[in-house]
């Protein structure tokens, strides 16, 4: 038997007007929420295991369950702290919910999470109702069902020997620059796309409209 991977949740505070999605994302999760996503715990009728944050934008909540506070003045965000957090506890699979929202500043800033976790090998993926996010090497499979489409982006360098097979536009060993777009905006046509890429890091988009 296989060791077990070590799951964690982290519910950041952007604004949402539709939580249904995070049933989905939270059974046998350990939950961290950044700042005033604990706000979202209590609607959805959860209790969070640890809340992190500096209370800037919401108060300090009178919850029962570990809670550590911040200053405001600090170098990392509420969620890249609880990412942090998050890898120091052991977890190795992470999804943060509720990171993208309407201030860009912080969604660049949880994608870099994304990144950061990548270059540890710890998975990990920003979701809201509409996107998954996540960043690839080598060999990927993803298969048809919650989302319609699939955007390929090449991370901060050139991106070589990128093969798509089983999608409605599929490559060959292509090359993508940081600034392609040609990769945007693909769909199924198997149940699954087999995405290889050789060298480099890509950005991997699962989207609905």
């Amino acid at each position: 038997m296989g060791t077990e991977i070590k799951k964690c949740a982290i519910i950041s505070g952007a604004p949402e007007d539709d939580l249904s999605y995070y049933e989905r994302y939270l059974s046998e999760r350990y939950i961290i929420c950044a700042d005033s996503g604990y706000k979202k715990c209590g609607v959805l009728g959860i209790t969070p295991d640890l809340i992190i944050g500096d209370f800037d934008s919401s108060p300090k909540p009178d919850a029962d369950c570990e809670i550590i506070e911040l200053q405001v003045r600090k170098d990392d965000t509420d969620t890249f702290h609880c990412v942090k957090t998050a890898i120091e506890k052991g977890f190795e699979d992470i999804v943060i919910l509720g990171g993208i929202g309407s201030r860009l500043d912080h969604t660049y800033s949880n994608i870099l999470s994304v990144v950061y976790c990548f270059e540890r090998n710890i998975k990990c993926r920003l979701v809201n109702s509409n996107n998954n996010l996540t960043v690839i090497s080598g060999e990927t499979v993803i298969k048809k069902g919650d989302y319609q489409f699939f955007s390929l982006f090449a991370l901060f360098e050139k991106c070589t020997g990128v093969t798509i097979k089983g999608a409605q536009y599929n490559l060959t060993s292509a090359r993508l620059e940081p600034d392609s777009q040609f990769a945007q905006s693909n769909a199924f046509k198997d149940d699954e796309v087999v995405i290889t890429v050789q060298n480099g890091k890509i950005i991997l988009v699962l989207s609905n409209d």
